[in-house]
């Protein structure tokens, strides 16, 4: 088990949530013991389990966090907690830090019973208008299963347009104001 250390992190909020990068101990802890990573955030206690993709995934995340710690917030998975509840109610994360060309790619999901309700959008918003401040992201881009059309509507909330297709996906890209930009 890592030691936990007194890291400083962002924590974004909005009007109905807080947003925190996990740091290497509660990504560990994420993968390893969710109760305790809840206990170690100070959120109320779901009994929430890892479905085997996003555990895989996850420990994919703790590696990069593990192999490039100075970079952990694009490696990482940042946690959604709802603050009405002080609950986890879902996570996001870049999909490692900006490329030669200042992509940075997002992923998110929302637990199935808080689905609906505008919090992807308002939380992908958040994670996007951070990442855009940075001075080497040039353009978020996200990827969709075709038929995945509730993450469509979140991405498209959120000022992305398509920018290419394949069989099964759709590729979605916002550009930094200013930025000419060809992926």
């Amino acid at each position: 088990m890592v030691k936990k250390e007194s890291i400083q992190y962002p924590i974004l909020k909005t009007k109905r949530l807080t947003i925190i990068p996990l740091d290497e101990y509660n990504l560990r802890l994420l993968i390893e013991d969710w109760q305790k990573m809840e206990s170690s955030l100070g959120v109320e206690m779901t009994g929430f389990k890892l479905e085997k993709e996003i555990a895989i995934a996850m420990k994919e995340c703790l590696q990069a966090v593990i192999d490039d710690s100075k970079n952990y917030l694009w490696c990482t998975n940042w946690v959604i907690i709802l603050k009405e509840e002080n609950r986890i109610i879902g996570g996001a994360c870049f999909k490692g830090k900006p490329d030669e060309w200042g992509n940075v790619e997002i992923g998110y999901g929302i637990n199935e019973e808080y689905r609906n309700k505008g919090y992807a959008t308002e939380a992908v918003n958040q994670l996007i208008r951070w990442a855009l401040i940075e001075n080497n992201v040039q353009a978020i881009i996200a990827e969709t299963d075709k038929d995945n059309i509730p993450s469509w509507r979140v991405l498209e909330k959120n000022g992305m347009k398509k920018f290419k297709e394949t069989e099964k996906s759709i590729w979605w890209k916002l550009v930094k104001k200013g930025v000419k930009h060809d992926i």
